[in-house]
């Protein structure tokens, strides 16, 4: 079975070798009047990071279908209300999974989004979302209805993953994106992003097989996976 993965970061770049096509994507950004919205059809990115976060996803799972939403130009920053447009429609739209490479701190934002990712909960979307530590404070990546990851500077290599029991952000991984021919590594990207995007891999996996998981049932196999590789790992040490 072959699932539908929206991605919201800074667009895809659908004829990049480790991207292969996208289903689609649509573009939101501020409009003139402050805190309005404007949509549009052109999702090209501009930094190559979504680009970057689309080619982990492809990698893992190569039959999802991927969606490209773009809330970033050439800084990855986005006013909260791009931010909430672009979850609504992705939300509406009903995808297997949504990723989400950023966050805020602003408890003032924290209504709206917990109240369109409990909508995504509750109809079966799995939403993945970064933060920067396990204790990190940051919406959506710490709601119940999400699966919070950051970047585990001890991971062993790409295909680590390493829970955080009782922590706000759960899941920890590998924070770099698929290598580049002729860039090295420490000038590529790197960050809690791509350590998000290898776990809506997994999770996307998880649910190529059993469709009918929620977030519910991505987390404990999640959970799962991480201390079945914690034995593997301590046995051969």
């Amino acid at each position: 079975m072959s699932i539908d993965i929206v991605i919201i970061d800074s667009g895809v770049n659908p004829w990049h070798s480790h991207v292969q096509g996208v289903a689609g994507g649509i573009s939101f950004a501020p409009a003139d009047s402050p805190g309005d919205v404007v949509a549009s059809d052109d999702y090209r990115d501009e930094t190559g990071h979504g680009t970057a976060i689309a080619g982990i996803i492809r990698e893992g799972v190569p039959r999802a279908r991927l969606h490209a939403v773009r809330i970033f130009r050439r800084r990855l920053e986005a006013p909260m209300a791009v931010l909430e447009a672009a979850l609504a429609w992705a939300v509406a739209e009903r995808p297997k999974m949504i990723h989400l490479s950023l966050g805020t701190e602003r408890e003032a934002y924290r209504p709206a989004l917990d109240e369109l990712c409990r909508r995504a909960f509750e109809q079966g979307t799995v939403i993945v979302a970064a933060a920067r530590t396990p204790d990190d404070r940051v919406y959506p990546a710490v709601f119940d209805t999400v699966i919070g990851v950051c970047r585990a500077r001890s991971c062993a290599g790409e295909g680590a993953l390493i829970h955080y029991p009782g922590r706000p952000v759960e899941f920890g991984a590998w924070g770099r994106p698929r290598p580049l021919p002729g860039l090295p590594e420490e000038m590529n990207f790197q960050g809690s992003s791509f350590a998000a995007a290898r776990v809506t891999a997994l999770a996307a996996r998880l649910l190529e097989e059993h469709p009918h998981h929620g977030t519910h049932g991505v987390r404990e196999a999640l959970k799962r996976m991480a201390a079945e590789e914690e034995i593997t790992h301590d046995a051969k040490e």
